[in-house]
């Protein structure tokens, strides 16, 4: 089996989850290439992030201007036409427009939307429903949308009204084997923020949020922005130092030492920071959306940065809340493990090309 992976932003949550699967892949005798973008934060070696086997195709999305579409597109056919993939695996809005937009024929084509864009409530109404109108396409154009989430799942049958859905939540090698050890406090304590700082993890709340705990402890945004300095300059006026980008084993690092993690996010798919803190058995305290209410349960997010502020506060003050906090997330992060992500999408591949299928509209 050729699974080729598109993703036109290849960093952050979908990196790791197509590094791992194409792992398995070749791990288990198939083949796997990954078509990537060089986005400000796709790493300078893309290829040194994947295992030894996996190919890596640099691809002409240096922005996300219509010309930039127009070369991705041209570039993305001549690839299938010559790598010959038996599956073509699209990761997030754009690969999944262009992908939907320009392959055609015999080679089922699976979207993973990782985190809807007509979900973005900084948006106004009219571009949500363009975005809703673009995803209802893709989801005609395509095989299958996998979804990363029950709540993305959600999305593509009820909005996206997509015909065909299938799930894999979201998994890391660290929740294969989660860190148990005990984390005596050392120390004043430290509440970290993880991530890229963009419209669904907005520095407004987060500022506000970890802003109000300086007096108990010290604060961090680990990440970088990656359009712009407005976001950057609004934590840092805030008092919150933005690390910039780092290394993945360094930001594992940084995480596992802090006494509690901040995920305050818009919209989302089933996000990988957080999966991290669980496997470092750092509690953790999100926004309330279905993705991180998927992951965390009820008692680890809120609807207000005031009720995220006051539950990080007593996170990091009163031993009793934070054993609470742990204990609820070390019941659920087992469902969460890569070696599991990893044999369900090659089951789904496997599956998608055994079985015969409606055939995908062939037009936008």
């Amino acid at each position: 089996m050729r699974v080729l992976h598109v993703a036109e932003a290849f960093s952050s949550g979908i990196l790791p989850v197509v590094a791992r699967i194409t792992e398995e892949l070749v791990a288990q005798g198939h083949s796997a290439a990954i078509a990537s973008g060089v986005r400000p934060e796709t790493p300078a070696d893309p290829a040194a992030h994947v295992a030894a086997g996996v190919e890596v195709f640099p691809m002409p999305w240096a922005s996300r201007a219509p010309r930039e579409q127009l070369r991705a597109a041209r570039a993305l056919r001549r690839l299938v036409a010559e790598w010959t993939p038996d599956i073509v695996h699209l990761h997030s809005s754009f690969a999944g427009g262009v992908g939907a937009a320009v392959l055609s024929g015999g080679t089922p084509r699976l979207y993973t939307p990782h985190g809807y864009s007509f979900t973005m409530s900084d948006r106004s109404a009219a571009p949500r429903a363009a975005f809703r109108t673009a995803e209802r396409l893709i989801a005609r154009r395509v095989d299958l949308v996998a979804a990363i989430s029950e709540s993305e799942a959600a999305l593509a049958r009820e909005v996206a009204r997509a015909p065909r859905v299938a799930v894999v939540p979201n998994g890391i090698p660290e929740l294969d084997a989660p860190d148990l050890r005990e984390k005596p406090p050392a120390g004043r304590p430290r509440v970290v923020a993880v991530g890229r700082i963009s419209a669904p993890r907005p520095p407004g709340p987060a500022a506000e949020i970890l802003g109000a705990l300086t007096a108990v402890a010290d604060v961090a945004w680990l990440g970088a922005e990656t359009e712009g300095t407005t976001g950057t300059a609004l934590l840092e006026r805030a008092g919150i130092p933005v690390s910039g980008w780092l290394p993945r084993q360094e930001v594992l690092a940084r995480l596992g030492g802090a006494a509690a993690c901040l995920h305050w996010s818009t919209w989302d798919g089933l996000p990988i920071s957080v999966l991290e803190a669980l496997a470092l058995d750092v509690p953790v305290v999100a926004s309330d959306i279905p993705a991180n209410r998927e992951i965390l349960g009820p008692g680890a997010v809120c609807r207000t940065p005031a009720q995220a502020a006051a539950l990080l506060h007593a996170a990091v003050t009163d031993p009793a809340v934070r054993a609470e906090l742990l204990s609820a997330q070390r019941e659920r992060r087992g469902r969460f493990g890569a070696a599991r992500m990893a044999s369900e999408w090659i089951m789904l591949y496997t599956r998608t090309l055994q079985e015969p299928t409606p055939a995908a509209e062939n037009r936008l």
